[in-house]
């Protein structure tokens, strides 16, 4: 599959706007893993060697870290779990649509005015357009959501 087919479903399903819905502050939120890290490497070696932080506090910081570190990686799980459901949504699509090919369908098709108009007629072809399936009548696109009617065809 190619990069570009992840990055527009990844875009038509909104999953460059992932939100974990936590409240943290505008701050924090641009805090990642390598910048937490570099925090507390540099708040070591810059500690005053005669109040040096203790060893309490050292073992929060890792444990602080090492949930940073879960929390990403269950993220970026979860991304790529989405990126998977959406690219079998668009499969299921696909089969859905190919079982209409030569088939009489009726649907409502609206006009650029925002007047509606019924077709019927054989299906030829279906095509994804603008991440939704479209069924190909004749010259006529009907999106698959418009669909009223399917019969089989009389030929």
């Amino acid at each position: 599959m190619a990069i570009d087919n992840i990055n527009f479903f990844q875009n038509l399903y909104g999953l460059n706007n992932f939100s974990s819905g936590n409240s943290t502050s505008s701050a924090m939120q641009g805090l990642d893993r390598d910048v937490f890290m570099r925090l507390m490497v540099a708040q070591f070696a810059n500690q005053d060697p005669m109040s040096p932080v203790s060893e309490t506090e050292s073992i929060a910081q890792l444990a602080q870290f090492s949930s940073l570190e879960q929390m990403t990686n269950m993220v970026d799980s979860i991304m790529d779990l989405k990126v998977g459901i959406a690219l079998m949504l668009n499969q299921s699509l696909i089969s859905q649509g190919s079982s209409m090919i030569g088939k009489e369908v009726t649907g409502i098709i609206y006009e650029s005015d925002g007047t509606e108009r019924e077709i019927s007629g054989i299906v030829d072809s279906v095509h994804m357009k603008n991440g939704l399936l479209t069924l190909k009548i004749g010259d006529e696109e009907l999106p698959i959501d418009y669909v009223k009617e399917i019969r089989n065809s009389a030929h």
